[in-house]
């Protein structure tokens, strides 16, 4: 899906409302031309040939304007117009999942584009709601003064991403302006509810989960097509994608209705693809410690997407209380051994059904780095014998940092548990659950860093840290784990917390 691949597209365009905006309220269009008591043709005429086309400073200027043409002899009408602009105006929202769309396609190397016939007053608040920053260049037919689906808005846009029509894409919820004329100058196309050439979502968000890195763009998973994923085939009955305030900082997240109506996944979509596959195994090293876990398995596809089933209960809303405590002691004492330091309250699920207390963490895919090892130089750093076969002495110099501080661990504690008084019942749940745990798994230690090294020389590796220090999972790795398990816990957790 990125922009360097040979075939794909280079520029993605979109249009702004029914795409990527959401007019709640549509006081413009119903109410202004009736307080005003003009005729519909005579307001659709307005619309047409000016307001679309003419650029205004503000609203007020722009309710004058429509008392002006349509009512010159009610200037008191200017208030009620105004008002009306302003409530349609207020009422606009983004649509669910699209901020985290475009920052990931930015992300895949992709120039990213919006293309509208809209008033001033519209767009600014594609300004206002904070999209502006998010895309590469906008053309508005307010500020152009011309409008889709004439072919000189198209050529502006593209000029300014600087693509070319046959490596763009248009996404758009129009027939005529986002399908039909963008194809004749030789874009692909994708329909918001209407019939794209090169296929159809339910919204924008969706394009996420589509595979934009070959000559016509194609679902990787899609509504109403089947998804293979934990041993299973299943038939996809909707999709739709977390709230933007729920996603992290550079991947996807969807939810997926199976059919039947009961059975529910979510499907995570990686920046780098091949972090699926460290997050894959780090449920199951999850489950293989004793600790209550999601299934996740990879999709079947040209691309790994992950699917994890959906955790029992509900998100933790900070609540606290001895059985919590210790639940969350055993969390936090994986995160440590296993070098999880995004570990964070967001990602904590709690069920007391039934009379359990089960808490559950997801997100798992910055786990196993701890060591930030400069791989500079390096030909192939994504590849685990890189380091293995590196000499002592080399591999000591080029480890720069260690993540797992003791600031950084006692900033995750203190996120859960806040200022919790030393030697408190809850202060001394949590550490009964650390002990627990950390005990269980040191009586384990030859057993689990043999799996974990017989994984990291197992195909396709495992490829860990951040953009600056990105590189296989190596053999150093698991011997940087195994002194964490080694050590006493009550050492541990001194050091820790």
């Amino acid at each position: 899906m990125s922009a360097g691949e040979a075939g794909g597209p280079g520029a993605v365009v979109f249009d702004l409302y029914g795409t990527l905006l959401h007019i709640g309220r549509r006081t413009l269009h119903r109410e202004v031309h009736r307080l005003l008591g003009a005729p519909r043709e005579a307001w659709g005429r307005l619309v047409r040939e000016e307001l679309l086309r003419r650029p205004f400073p503000d609203t007020e200027a722009f309710a004058r304007r429509l008392v002006a043409v349509l009512a010159p002899d009610a200037a008191e009408a200017a208030g009620p117009c105004r008002a009306a602009v302003e409530a349609e105006i207020a009422s606009i929202r983004a649509e669910p999942g699209v901020r985290s769309l475009l920052r990931f396609l930015r992300r895949r190397g992709l120039r990213v584009g919006v293309l509208s016939n809209l008033t001033s007053p519209h767009a600014a608040v594609f300004r206002d709601l904070g999209l502006s920053e998010l895309v590469d260049a906008a053309v508005f037919s307010c500020d152009e003064g011309i409008v889709k689906p004439d072919s000189e808005i198209y050529r502006r846009l593209l000029s300014r991403l600087g693509a070319a029509p046959e490596r763009s894409l248009s996404v758009g919820d129009s027939l005529a302006n986002d399908v039909e004329a963008p194809s004749a100058l030789g874009l692909r196309t994708v329909g918001v509810k209407v019939a794209g050439r090169d296929g159809t979502v339910s919204s924008a968000a969706l394009l996420g989960l589509w595979d934009l890195s070959k000559p016509s763009p194609t679902p990787l998973v899609a509504e109403g097509g089947e998804l293979a994923a934990l041993g299973g085939r299943f038939r996809v009955e909707r999709l739709a994608p977390v709230e933007d305030d729920e996603q992290g900082r550079y991947n996807l997240v969807f939810a997926a209705d199976l059919a039947g109506g009961t059975h529910r996944l979510f499907l995570k979509r990686f920046l780098f693809p091949e972090t699926a596959h460290v997050e894959e195994f780090a449920y199951r090293l999850q489950a293989e410690t004793g600790l209550p876990t999601c299934r996740a398995g990879l999709v079947d596809g040209p691309e790994p997407i992950l699917a994890i089933s959906e955790a029992p209960g509900r998100k933790w809303a900070g609540e606290l209380s001895p059985p919590i405590a210790f639940e969350l002691g055993r969390h936090i004492a994986f995160a440590l051994l296993f070098s999880n330091a995004d570990v964070r309250p967001r990602n904590a699920f709690l069920d007391q059904s039934d009379g359990r207390c089960v808490v559950t963490l997801v997100d798992l895919e910055h786990c196993f780095f701890n060591l930030a090892i400069d791989t500079e130089g390096l030909a192939e750093p994504l590849r685990p014998e890189t380091f293995d076969r590196m000499a002592p002495d080399e591999l000591r110099r080029r480890r720069k940092k260690e993540v797992l501080t003791q600031r950084a661990t006692g900033r995750a504690r203190r996120s859960f548990f806040g200022d919790t008084p030393k030697g408190s019942e809850i202060d001394r749940a949590f550490h009964e659950g650390f002990y627990d745990y950390h005990r269980r798994q040191k009586e384990r230690t030859d057993g689990l860093c043999d799996l974990i090294w017989r994984r990291v020389h197992e195909e396709p590796p495992l490829v860990i840290g951040t953009h600056g220090y990105r590189r296989a999972l190596a053999t150093v790795d698991v011997e940087d784990i195994r002194t964490r398990l080694v050590r006493e816990p009550e050492e541990l957790l001194g050091w820790a917390w």
